[in-house]
């Protein structure tokens, strides 16, 4: 009898492992501000890309794939399958970037299906829990949760909401990471590598622009800043090159065959360079603006070398995954599964309609037709330049996407966008010990400005008059103490300056007794001028505790005394939960 019982104990451990085994891995690669036309698998013969043309020759291509006009939205839409509006999302900083609390994300999905999950790079859908990436179901973050960042060299990053220094160029660190967490997942797992390039500023190793030469001119070459084609190719290559070290290591540790890869960009170019002559670029919902590189590969499950030409979306990624691992779900998505057209290239449905949406703008498109915004209708299959309406030519083609959009705007994006409000920034969730306060989702007051239009690196500098402070509108999720560091620089004739952080009927003061005043960061490892904030290192002071009550509330930073002619530089506070 001990005998059939230990069999059956083997037998049940070997099925359960089987099982285990059986669950593909996923990986997920998103570039940033990557168009089209980025690709010598696209016909640019400015650059090449060996590794991510792998995996479309190795997988299957979409000639016809669209993401949203900027980053955040796209994001959200990758992670929760709907359109982002409709997920809370109304922005890309301030706030304005996160998912409401309510939706599903594919994170949250795959980890309860007992897979290991890690993103590494870029978040952009919220900094503070429970809007940070490990209150939405990852299990592992590393990288930063804004939308700019001001340096790709040894930058400051953040792991699982600690502050830390990253190593090297910021594309070979986050590489460097994920592939860890790959190698030490004893589970499935699930990992979105999420690059911030070829995004501004223009950082990029010197070798990769060595000998670059921009033959292929874009249709607004009057336009093209060569410089900075040449640095955002170099980017890609570098991306190129950390694609494929990712993909050996899968390869090392035996794992390619049963992994799914994903590589995608979340909009269009971020400049005037070749991108098979789509019209405009990031931030557009015309072709360039939206229409970007898709590609997934699954050896021995996904036939190699296949193109699909139905017009798919991001929205898609999600219920895709869900098919292809043999699961199911409820969620009520606006996206669909793709998986039909991965079995048989051939399909076509006419009747999908892909919506864009950005700044009041509305374009819809089906597989033959654009709708742009302005209502004009272009014929893509003969026209993909989108130069000669044919309004009257294809008249109940018009008809019908005109109609779409209407009912498209009124129901979606009229109804959500109303609903979307400015939502104060959270505090002290209870499931979490840090709460980052950055600069850029801070109010000001007075003389005080930030160090660039462009919030999301940002700090905040002219700090001239006591009288002056900043503040966050803060709800506070869950009573009790939390410490606080300030990141700050601070010039030598200033040194003796206090600072003050006041919430509620609490004040603590610290006086600043030591100067930290270094140099701005950024310009000479700039290709070209950049548009962001420069940045610097900032130094930490630990400034005291604060008792926070549960509800929502005012916290202020603020100069109680000043020495000289200004006072500190401020970057970031970092509420740490004390041990209770």
């Amino acid at each position: 009898m001990k005998k059939i019982f230990f069999l059956l104990f083997l037998f049940n451990l070997f099925a359960c492992n089987t099982i285990e085994k059986q669950k593909p891995n996923i990986l997920i690669f998103l570039s940033d501000d990557q168009g089209w036309g980025d690709l010598s698998f696209n016909g640019n013969i400015n650059l090449s890309t060996p590794n991510i043309d792998g995996i479309a020759k190795n997988g299957a291509a979409f000639d016809r794939f669209y993401v949203s006009p900027v980053c955040a939205p796209t994001r959200a839409e990758l992670l929760t399958g709907k359109f982002f509006i409709r997920s809370g999302v109304n922005g890309v900083t301030r706030g304005y970037e996160r998912m409401n609390l309510d939706q599903s994300l594919i994170s949250e999905y795959f980890k309860e299906k007992d897979y290991k999950t890690g993103v590494f790079g870029k978040w952009h859908n919220g900094s503070q829990p429970p809007y940070h990436p490990n209150s939405r179901g990852f299990d592992e973050f590393y990288g930063f949760t804004s939308g700019h960042w001001g340096n790709y060299y040894d930058p400051i990053l953040e792991n699982n909401g600690e502050i830390t220094r990253g190593k090297g160029y910021i594309s070979d660190d986050i590489t460097n990471k994920a592939i860890s967490f790959i190698k030490n997942s004893e589970k499935p797992f699930f990992t979105y590598v999420s690059y911030n390039t070829p995004h501004s500023p223009m950082q990029v190793p010197e070798h990769y622009l060595k000998d670059k030469n921009i033959v292929l001119k874009g249709r607004y070459s009057d336009k093209e800043n060569i410089k900075k084609t040449e640095a955002a190719l170099a980017m890609v290559e570098n991306l190129d090159y950390n694609v494929g070290k990712v993909i050996d290591s899968l390869k090392k540790y035996k794992l390619y065959d049963n992994t799914i890869i994903i590589y995608f960009s979340d909009n269009g170019p971020n400049g005037n360079r070749w991108n098979n002559d789509l019209k405009e670029k990031k931030g557009s919902t015309n072709e360039g603006g939206v229409r970007v590189p898709f590609f997934i590969q699954w050896p021995k499950k996904i036939k190699p070398g296949i193109r699909i030409n139905q017009v798919l979306s991001v929205l898609d990624i999600f219920p895709t995954l869900i098919e292809l691992t043999n699961n199911n779900s409820d969620i009520d998505f606006d996206g669909m599964s793709f998986k039909k057209y991965l079995d048989n290239q051939n399909l076509i449905n006419n009747q999908r309609k892909i919506f864009s949406y950005w700044n009041n703008k509305i374009s819809v498109r089906n597989n033959r037709f654009i709708l742009d915004s302005e209502n004009n209708l272009f014929d893509l299959k003969l026209d993909h330049r989108q130069e000669y309406s044919v309004n009257d030519k294809f008249s109940s083609d018009y008809n019908e996407l005109k109609k779409a959009k209407n009912i498209w705007k009124n129901t979606v994006v009229n109804k959500y966008k109303q609903s979307i409000k400015r939502r104060r920034f959270t505090v002290n969730e209870l499931n979490s010990v840090y709460t980052h306060l950055p600069a850029r989702d801070a109010e000001i007051t007075g003389v005080l400005k930030r160090s660039s239009v462009h919030a999301n690196c940002s700090f905040i500098d002219n700090w001239k008059n006591n009288d002056d402070y900043i503040y966050w509108d803060i709800d506070v999720l869950s009573s009790g103490k939390s410490n606080v560091e300030l990141y700050y620089t601070l010039s030598e004739k200033s040194v003796g300056t206090e600072i003050a952080i006041e919430y509620d009927d609490q004040i603590i003061y610290k006086e600043l007794k030591t100067y930290h005043d270094p140099i701005l960061e950024g310009s000479a490892k700039d290709v070209v001028k950049r548009i962001e904030s420069y940045t610097k290192e900032f130094r930490k002071v630990t400034v005291g505790d604060i008792d926070f009550k549960k509800g929502p509330s005012v916290l202020k930073l603020k100069t109680s005394k000043k020495v000289g002619k200004s006072s500190i530089d401020f970057r970031l506070l970092v509420l740490k939960k004390n041990k209770v």
